[in-house]
């Protein structure tokens, strides 16, 4: 008889992509609209600085799922997950000097995400206390990251 492995499923990891880059799209557009009194519902800027940055936070965002979260699933022992999560709440907290790419937000999604899997997987694999590492390095990142666009 042959085993068949099972992969994770990766419905969590793209729907955490998909909220990630629009969190990371979102949080500088409410700053336009409280310092620049640009309405809320015109969200595609108009300016040429916008019309660059945005396409390229959304694809730097989904590419970074894609990669690290296409490798980080793979892993089907040693709770890959919960140690790429804790470095990438790390890298979120020192992503806030780029804030203006909205760095803290998505490394801080990544961090989020990737420690969600991770404690998940803490019963077979371990590392639980990793993987909370990760949530709660990574939300600070990401609150950081939106605060500074909201309060600034």
């Amino acid at each position: 008889m042959q085993e068949t492995q099972v992969r994770p499923q990766k419905t969590i990891l793209w729907g955490a992509a998909a909220a990630t880059a629009l969190a990371a799209v979102f949080f500088p557009h409410l700053e336009a609209v409280k310092n620049k009194d640009q309405p809320l519902w015109e969200f595609w800027p108009h300016d040429r600085e916008g019309l660059i940055l945005v396409p390229l936070i959304i694809v730097l965002t989904l590419a970074l799922f894609a990669l690290l979260g296409g490798w980080a699933w793979s892993a089907t022992t040693g709770n890959r997950p919960a140690k790429v999560g804790l470095v990438c709440g790390i890298l979120g907290l020192a992503g806030v000097t780029a804030f203006f790419l909205s760095a803290p937000i998505i490394f801080g999604g990544l961090a989020v995400t990737f420690g969600v899997e991770g404690r998940r997987r803490a019963g077979t694999e371990g590392r639980g206390n990793q993987a909370l590492g990760a949530i709660i390095v990574g939300s600070v990142a990401f609150v950081i990251g939106a605060g500074i666009w909201v309060l600034a």
